[in-house]
């Protein structure tokens, strides 16, 4: 796979960034939105969340933590959302006991495994013909989407939902799963309605999670849904599931124990933890981490980029990832040699030679304006070797010496260096 250039950290635009956890008001999610290594985001134990939202939709293909603390095992699970805000308008939408419920011949039992695997269902027994459950509420005219999750319980006989319109009952063909039935086509002057029909006595289904909304079926809230949310079952567009993220092991560091490693950035610690996801338009983001061999006892992350990514018809002929030690040596008047120990970091330069010109210009175009803003070059992302994408990663700035390459590039191969913050 091409390598890829995270070069507009959608981040800043976010409006929403919070995290489940965080060690001290110095150590918040906030400071994942600083492109640097001095501040960071500790969470308080070895699984955390972050959420991210955005006013308007942004194309997002990636997470990437780095540097980090995470161990080998780690793994991150990313989900994204383009849903809007939207308000369910019932009243106790999972409540089919309430007053706000008009109930004729039913029995509510609530308190059964629903649909999102905890007790939130409600058995609906009808105790005579034609047992009808209801609610209605006073809309904004035009369409509305009335929708709840069903599922038989016993018998044979029909079900049917009302239209959110009242204008007409539709037979439903319903099994032992949950299904989510919905019905879009609105109402037109200012009330609308979920409305259920059981149709032979002692006859049951199941219910759970009612709701009535302008416009068309969006996922389950109960009230106003805010900007970005991702529950942990059915509010979201796409999700990576829990995968390994590629940390590497503590750097075994002289005058650092292992765990002391984990996180030395100034001194070649810490890690890279990304996922790559295809590139689409959200609103939301939710990374859930869990790492329980964390050797620190505590996740910690210094920058958060997410964003769409670039990649090239070919790969860089060449992009072999330098370390660089500013360790001063000198010598005493003795003549014996000496050291200043100076901090830990890495270049990676990009050769452009075998690229196609337009390749070169978008490449040039990228880098410019990556003096000034930090951009995440990943070489071999999604390689199955994950050592090999993580050590050939780099969040950092375009070096000095790279100017005149940047002129040249689209007309010459050329080498442009980006080195780690």
């Amino acid at each position: 796979m091409n390598m890829r250039i995270v070069y507009d950290n959608a981040l800043e635009r976010a409006t929403t960034l919070t995290a489940s956890s965080e060690a001290s008001s110095q150590m918040s999610a906030a400071k994942l939105r600083i492109d640097d290594k001095d501040t960071l985001w500790r969470a308080t134990g070895t699984a955390a969340a972050l959420r991210l939202a955005w006013p308007t939709a942004e194309v997002l293909g990636c997470a990437v933590l780095a540097p980090c603390n995470f161990s080998p095992a780690a793994t991150m699970r990313v989900r994204l959302t383009n849903e809007t805000p939207t308000t369910n308008v019932l009243t106790a939408p999972n409540d089919f006991t309430n007053a706000a419920w008009a109930r004729t011949n039913l029995s509510p039992t609530p308190g059964v495994a629903g649909p999102d695997g905890t007790n939130s269902g409600t058995t609906l027994t009808a105790t005579a013909a034609n047992a009808e459950i209801k609610q209605t509420r006073t809309v904004t005219a035009g369409p509305n989407a009335s929708s709840i999750f069903i599922r038989r319980r016993t018998g044979t006989g029909a079900v049917s939902i009302r239209n959110a319109a009242n204008t007409a009952w539709i037979p439903l063909t319903l099994s032992a799963g949950w299904t989510r039935v919905s019905n879009d086509a609105g109402a037109t002057g200012t009330s609308a309605l979920v409305d259920i029909l059981i149709a032979t006595s002692g006859d049951a289904i199941d219910v759970a999670y009612a709701q009535l909304e302008a416009g068309s079926m969006t996922s389950y809230y109960p009230g106003t849904r805010p900007l970005g949310y991702i529950d942990g079952w059915q509010s979201y567009a796409y999700d990576s599931g829990a995968v390994l993220c590629c940390p590497a092991p503590a750097v075994k560091l002289r005058g650092f124990t292992a765990t002391q490693a984990a996180s030395a950035y100034a001194y070649g610690g810490g890690t890279y933890a990304v996922v790559w996801c295809p590139q689409m338009q959200a609103v939301g983001m939710a990374i859930d981490i869990v790492d329980p061999g964390n050797l620190q006892g505590y996740l910690e992350a210094a920058c958060l980029a997410a964003g769409p990514y670039w990649s090239p018809q070919y790969n860089a002929s060449d992009a072999s990832l330098t370390v660089v030690d500013t360790t001063d040596l000198y010598r005493k008047a003795s003549g014996a040699q000496g050291a200043d120990r100076g901090f830990t970091y890495r270049r990676l330069p990009v050769d452009l030679s075998v690229m196609p010109a337009p390749d070169r210009a978008a490449f040039a175009n990228i880098t410019r304006n990556s003096r000034a803003y930090p951009i995440l070059v990943s070489v071999y992302p999604g390689s199955a070797d994950a050592a090999l994408e993580r050590d050939n990663m780099v969040y950092g700035r375009r070096t000095k010496d790279s100017d005149i390459a940047i002129q040249y590039a689209t007309a010459y191969g050329s080498t442009v260096e980006i080195e780690e913050i």
